[in-house]
């Protein structure tokens, strides 16, 4: 044979060794990609297993929640809930839970645990598990627990909630069935809610140099809007308030917009007035600036404010314990007073002159035979009905009870305060329906708080009463430090004050349209209050404490509050 022959039998050869090792390589490889495929495969039905047991363990947390806040629970006048209220609310719960029928499941519970088994997530075959347990030295606390299962995978999600009072209220800067003005260097740093409905007398109205760092909450519907004969905002013809862009946006494919004025979203971002989102030049979403807010003349609303909440039943209610005098009850505080003793007398009007409180300021004006104390500490005592007291330059420890008659007005007190300390509380009986001239208490000169006693929930308590606080003149003192609730039936704010907790005006006032406001901030001629001096406009900062406990005295239900804080999720 040749070489030429041999030297072409050898390249046949390699080429047949290459092919078979390209065939082994790729035999390897397609070997490799289907074992790859298989264990991808394992891996994502391993990861739907575990997502779809989360998703049935998150169903049961729901379930759970649900189910704390649809039970029937007792109601409360004291400010915190007894361990013998919350070993009912632990049974109440397990009787409720077990007559549900829950998919049909039997439920176990004892003493410290409630638990049902095997509930069928829907549209899957996984299942879960809800637990309510608790430890036996803590009876104000209830852990629900919810494991969802789904072909061998498992996961656990959790959260502790709080037997507590409803504080509802406790969460507005103010709150209230009537009118609220809002004037002068006023900063509200929370939300207004009012239950005021009139289709003719705005139920806000705020000055351009107001504040409100929150909402505007009102029981008025958006739809209804057009019957109305005055304007809260400056609406678009969809009904969503507008606002200037204060800057070139550009829309979703980055060209830039022609228009500068557009509407925001539920995520409080801007878009156009087709409610298009809109972006800046970097195409983020531009956060609404709410001092962008564009107002016309006509609008009741002035000023900073964080939106109207129109009426929706999900967010606002209308019977929120402090706003009806059936939930008031101060019985309790009077035990153990002191009454105050009789002493000399003096003649004044309310309302009164500008700087004359003998002088009559109208012939409504009513004629008062005042009891004077001067110079004197006061602790746990007890105001008698129809002592209209006059307290200068006096200070009050602990409890100062205020008398008057729950159902007539033949027994009342109309209460001046002039220069006074109050390291403690002021508590009124409940008359059953606003007087405002005949229960009265009425701050004047230079008003010190500075609560020291055991009741912190609240400074003021005086249903049914007009509260007029304030009158501290700018260069006679520092601001007015108040903390907790004050409530009253209408309560004006005025001159210097900082409020630390809630302002409850409480009485309906809804047959008077064209009076009985709460004012906060004042002008000399603001239509509502007795501001007679430019001493009495000051700045007032209001904030609310929606953690401090609602007052004893307010009745309002029991609840079984999740703290979203404690959310933990486990294999």
């Amino acid at each position: 044979m040749s070489a030429a022959c041999k030297s072409k039998h050898r390249a046949k050869g390699t080429a047949l060794i290459l092919s078979m090792l390209f065939v082994l390589v790729f035999s390897a490889l397609a070997v490799s990609f289907a074992t790859l495929s298989g264990a991808n495969v394992q891996v994502a039905s391993n990861q739907h297993r575990v997502n779809t047991s989360l998703y049935a363990a998150q169903s049961g947390l729901e379930c759970g929640r649900y189910l704390v806040k649809t039970v029937s629970l007792d109601q409360t006048k004291d400010n915190r809930v007894s361990d013998t209220e919350a070993e009912k609310v632990w049974s109440d719960l397990c009787a409720y839970v077990a007559t549900q029928g829950l998919d049909g499941k039997t439920v176990a519970y004892d003493a410290n645990e409630l638990t049902i088994q095997g509930m069928a997530l829907d549209g899957s075959d996984a299942t879960f598990t809800v637990r309510f347990y608790r430890y036996a030295g803590d009876p104000h606390a209830i852990m629900l627990q919810s494991t969802g299962s789904h072909n061998g995978a498992t996961r656990t999600v959790g959260i502790t909630m709080g037997i507590t009072k409803d504080r509802e209220i406790l969460t507005y800067a103010i709150a209230g069935r009537g009118r609220m003005w809002l004037t002068g260097d006023t900063t509200i740093h929370g939300d207004l809610f009012s239950t005021w409905n009139n289709k003719y007398v705005s139920p806000f109205n705020t000055t351009s140099d107001t504040t409100i760092l929150g909402t505007v909450n009102t029981v008025i519907q958006k739809d209804s809007l057009g019957s109305y004969h005055y304007d809260l905002e400056t609406l678009d013809g969809n009904g969503n308030p507008l606002f200037t862009f204060g800057q070139t946006v550009y829309d979703i494919d980055g060209n830039p917009l022609t228009a500068t004025v557009g509407t925001i979203d539920e995520d409080l971002c801007l878009t156009d007035t087709n409610g298009n989102p809109v972006f800046d030049e970097n195409g983020n979403r531009i956060p609404v600036d709410f001092e962008n807010r564009i107002y016309s003349t006509a609008d009741q609303l002035q000023g900073y404010h964080q939106n109207v909440q129109y009426y929706d039943p999900t967010k606002h209610s209308t019977s929120m314990a402090g706003l009806s005098i059936s939930d008031y009850n101060t019985d309790d505080y009077r035990d153990g007073l002191t009454s105050l003793a009789t002493s000399t007398t003096t003649t004044e009007y309310f309302p009164h002159a500008p700087g004359n409180y003998a002088q009559a300021s109208s012939s409504s004006s009513r004629k008062l035979t005042r009891r004077v104390y001067q110079n004197q500490t006061f602790t746990n005592v007890l105001l008698p009905s129809n002592q209209n007291a006059l307290f200068r330059n006096c200070t009050f420890q602990e409890v100062l009870y205020v008398d008057c008659n729950k159902n007539a007005s033949t027994y009342y007190n109309n209460v001046r305060f002039e220069d006074c300390t109050f390291n403690g509380v002021i508590v009124t009986n409940t008359p059953k329906s606003l007087l405002w001239q005949n229960n009265a208490l009425y701050f004047t000169g230079t008003a010190t708080f500075n609560n020291q006693s055991s009741i912190q929930e609240a400074t003021i308590l005086a249903p049914h009463f007009n509260v007029d606080l304030g009158n501290t003149n700018p260069e006679q003192s520092d601001n007015n430090v108040l903390t907790g609730a004050i409530v009253g039936g209408i309560v004006d704010i005025r001159g210097n004050a900082q409020i630390y907790g809630t302002i409850i005006s409480m009485a309906d006032t809804s047959q008077w349209t064209s009076g009985f406001v709460t004012n906060i901030g004042a002008t000399l001629d603001d239509g509502g209050s007795e501001t007679t001096e430019l001493g009495d406009i000051g700045v007032i900062s209001i904030t609310p404490e929606e953690d401090m406990m609602l007052p004893s005295g307010i009745t309002s239900p029991i609840i079984i509050k999740p703290d979203q804080n404690t959310y933990s999720e486990s294999v």
